[in-house]
């Protein structure tokens, strides 16, 4: 660690010695023209960030001593004119205003050594280097933002630090807890020690206490007390509950039930309270009292049903209305937003518990309409967030035309009820109203989403399996079985979501998307036969695919996804499916020059598996269903635009091996196609893929069979691919070089190694072959060898070392490893910069080679 005034690095911050031309930390030229342009630009920073925090400082004792000036002098004391400011600018001898650098002696002390024009004094009065003056050490003091830097003209040392808490602050929280004190004094005293005084000490008590209370903030108020007097206030508003808990325990507990009395008494005290505030002057009794005013109505109906609660709720909401229109209090908003919430949850979600009841459905109803009513008027006016209300406003109407129409129509068409009362909204109304309606409506029917998966989805599952369904049964008899069985009103309600779409939102392919779901519902819903339901399908997939747009022809490729879903149900159907889908996916490729590449390839996919349907339908073996779509894979690779889709059928072949020997011959014949896209001049990269491929056959073909001796069927391999390598790849990437000879080798014989650890001799054999291709990798630098044979040579050493540190660790106590740990993890965090430019070193390092 540094002293503040040490020079210092402007990168790293690490100390500097004398007058370094580099950084001994991060190696950062500190010479030249553009370091001396970087030490200005420090020095005058330095410069502006001490002066603004020297009058940050100074600002906050002025207003500091503004404060305690004005609550300690009486109110006109300030008549005659401005009091002169706290330690203001210091005057020259001439009576002027003294410059920055002549307040130095006297903000700074006596004695202080005034600075020269130019330069700046520190904290001790000594002068700093002028601006683009390098000092002493060749670097100034301490970097941007960092200590020791030279403070701002006039600025006495060291910034005075920032009090957390103001004058102000204190004296409120001090009035705060000794209000809150007298307040649990006064509560205490009523609960407990009243049994102790008679009936007139009682009422002397009560009144005199109460009435002295509400009487001391007048007096507060003449002496400029007036915080005071709010708590004061306040207590007095506590002292008059606690009257009236007194009152009813002796007078009124016998004849008067406790919640009515309760709702009055909060009633009378927040009038009361705001009619005494005003008449005081003070500011917190009316918002206390609008906030007392929000409970008078909920006390009063805490007994009763939720119809009553909610209703208490809005009326109390409907308050709150009334008095933000007329005082505009932020009190009375919070209040409305609480209660207006509140009491609209309880109306909606009651009145779908009793789907039977119409008087109760009607009782919310009406709370509902009140509710958008109020939102409605707060709408009319609101300036700010004026969304807010719009929305509340649309689903409390909407909710309170859905309550009695749900008890009245069957229960199935309850799902269309508030999608067409929010159409109708938005019918009537406009602007952000009418957009408003349209969502909620939207959000109204998330209650077909059940059925449309379901069709979606298909029949699978549902009773039915692949190829297990009769050609001619009927669609909706398919979906018997499922969850949800989809019905006319959900096909209706798609009808009138797909007329709202087309009438509202710019992207036509939205409406186009949800008619075509509506299309798709009708064979399930009047059960036409399942032909039908496969032909509709594939008619909505050639539709929609006719149209040149991109949009389009992603929902055709959806469409045809459902279809193949519906198809799988039946042999003849899925045929007749992927064979259609496969000529509607070319005709798109051959007639738009746009979709061409995306259309081909999806036209490949189909046609792997119209392949493999016919395949399983010609009863041949499902063994060899892998080169059935490798076939197809092969066909369709030398083609530039269906690359794409022959390595989609290529992966799903070897994901389809039924056992490691098939996988081993799939993966050569994958390699060899690969082999065979690589000769393109722009697909050299597929070489690696080709050369991954064909060392996976052959190690798999060489696990398949058992082998111990791998070496004998890879050294003479990897030896040959080796003088290729060389022969052919003078220059260039190693990895295309000598990757493939290496990894032939070196891969399956570290594989076997760790899976038969037993034995000396490959182990040596495989380090010194190993040792020596790292070696001839450096010398000669080459990445490839230089990386597989450290790898492999690091793996072969931990697999050695292992058996011997497995024991080690048993011997030693338990506490050694983690303590042996944490020392590690202490170094490494102690040198971690060292090690991260270590290791990018070695990154570049490697990088570097060939």
């Amino acid at each position: 660690m540094h002293s503040a005034g040490s020079p210092a690095c402007p990168d790293c911050g690490a100390p500097l010695d004398g007058s370094p031309r580099r950084c001994p930390a991060c190696e950062l030229p500190l010479h030249g023209p553009i370091a001396a342009e970087l030490w200005q630009l420090d020095l005058a920073l330095n410069d502006l960030r001490g002066r603004e925090a020297w009058l940050l400082g100074r600002r906050s004792e002025l207003l500091t001593a503004l404060r305690a000036a004005g609550e300690n002098q009486p109110a006109g004391a300030w008549v005659g004119g401005a009091q002169a400011p706290v330690n203001g600018p210091q005057t020259g001898a001439q009576g002027h205003p003294a410059t920055a650098e002549q307040q130095v002696g006297a903000q700074g002390g006596p004695g202080k050594e005034t600075a020269a024009p130019g330069h700046v004094a520190g904290a001790h009065g000594q002068v700093a280097p002028k601006a683009g003056e390098p000092n002493q050490h060749g670097w100034q003091a301490g970097g941007p933002g960092r200590p020791g830097g030279p403070g701002p003209v006039g600025f006495p040392g060291n910034v005075p630090p920032k009090r957390e808490m103001s004058p102000s602050a204190v004296r409120n929280l001090l009035l705060g807890l000794g209000g809150l004190l007298l307040v649990v004094a006064a509560f205490v005293f009523t609960i407990v020690s009243w049994g102790s005084v008679g009936i007139g000490g009682r009422a002397a008590i009560l009144v005199g206490f109460t009435v002295l209370t509400f009487a001391t903030p007048f007096l507060l108020v003449r002496r400029n007390l007036k915080a005071t007097a709010e708590t004061v206030a306040i207590l007095g508003l506590a002292l008059f509950l606690l009257d009236g808990y007194a009152a009813y325990q002796v007078w009124f507990e016998p004849r008067v039930d406790s919640l009515p009395y309760t709702a009055v008494l909060f009633a009378l005290a927040a009038g009361l309270f705001a009619l005494y505030g005003g008449y005081a002057g003070l500011s917190l009794p009316v918002p206390i009292a609008i906030g007392l005013a929000q409970f008078p109505l909920i006390v009063f109906v805490a007994d009763q049903t939720a119809a009553h609660a909610a209703g208490a709720l809005i009326l109390t909401a409907a308050f709150d209305v009334a008095v933000w229109t007329w005082a505009r209090r932020k009190v009375a908003l919070v209040g409305l937003l609480a209660t207006w919430s509140i009491g609209v949850y309880i109306a909606f979600f009651q009145s779908t518990a009793y789907p039977d009841d119409l008087a109760e459905a009607v009782a919310y109803a009406v709370i509902l309409a009140v509710a958008a009513a109020e939102a409605a008027f707060m709408a009319r006016g609101a300036k700010k967030f004026p969304l807010v209300p719009v929305v509340g406003g649309v689903v409390a109407g909407v909710f309170a035309v859905r309550a009695p129409f749900a008890v009245v129509v069957p229960f199935a068409w309850v799902i269309l009820v508030a999608p067409v009362a929010a159409g109708v909204f938005a019918l009537v109304l406009r602007g952000r109203a009418r957009n408003t309606a349209l969502v909620v409506g939207a959000l109204a029917s998330i209650g077909v989403l059940a059925p449309v998966l379901i069709v979606l989805r298909g029949p699978l599952d549902w009773g039915h399996g692949v190829w297990s369904a009769s050609w001619g049964a009927g669609a909706g008899d398919h979906l018997s079985r499922s969850p949800w069985v989809p019905g006319v009103p959900d096909l209706l309600l798609l009808v009138l979501i797909a007329v709202a779409l087309a009438l509202v939102v710019r992207q036509k392919v939205v409406a186009v998307l949800v008619g075509a779901v509506a299309v798709a519902f009708v064979p399930p819903v009047f059960d036409l036969p399942y032909p039908v339901m496969i032909v509709v399908l594939l008619a909505l997939a050639a539709g929609v695919a006719a149209v040149p747009q991109p949009a389009f022809a992603r929902l055709a490729l959806g469409v045809g996804v459902v279809a193949v879903l519906w198809g799988l149900v039946s042999e003849t159907a899925t045929l007749v499916v992927l064979a259609a889908l496969a000529l509607i996916a070319a005709g798109v490729a051959f007639r738009t020059a746009t979709l061409r590449t995306w259309a081909a390839n999806v036209a490949v996919i189909h046609a792997g598996g119209f392949a493999v349907a016919a395949w399983l339908a010609a009863d041949l073996q499902p063994r060899f269903l892998t080169f059935v779509l490798l076939a197809v894979a092969a066909a369709a690779a030398p083609w530039r635009r269906t690359e794409i889709g022959a390595g989609v059928l290529g992966v799903a072949a070897l994901a389809v091996v039924p056992d490691l020997k098939m996988f081993s011959l799939a993966a050569a014949a994958a390699g060899v196609i690969a082999a065979g896209v690589a000769l393109r001049k722009d697909r050299g990269n597929v070489g690696y893929l080709a050369t991954a491929l064909l060392l996976t056959a052959s190690w798999s073909r060489l696990y398949a069979e058992d082998v111990t001796l791998v070496e004998a069927y890879t050294a003479p391999f990897s030896v040959v691919l080796l003088v290729f390598g060389w022969w052919k790849a003078r220059t260039g990437s190693s990895w295309r070089a000598y990757g493939a000879g290496l990894s032939f080798t070196l891969l399956p014989s570290l594989v076997v190694l760790y899976d038969q650890p037993e034995g000396w001799l490959r182990p040596l054999a495989l380090g010194i072959v190993a040792l020596v291709v790292l070696v001839v990798g450096a010398l000669r630098r080459l990445q490839a060898p230089a990386v597989l044979g450290g790898f492999t040579l690091a793996a072969v050493t931990v697999h050695e070392i292992a058996p011997w540190v497995a024991e080690l660790v048993l011997m030693v106590p338990r506490w050694v490893p983690m303590a042996l740990g944490g020392l590690l993890l202490l170094v490494v965090g102690a040198t971690y910069e060292s090690r991260i430019r270590d290791v990018k070193r070695v990154g570049a390092a490697i990088r570097d080679l060939r």
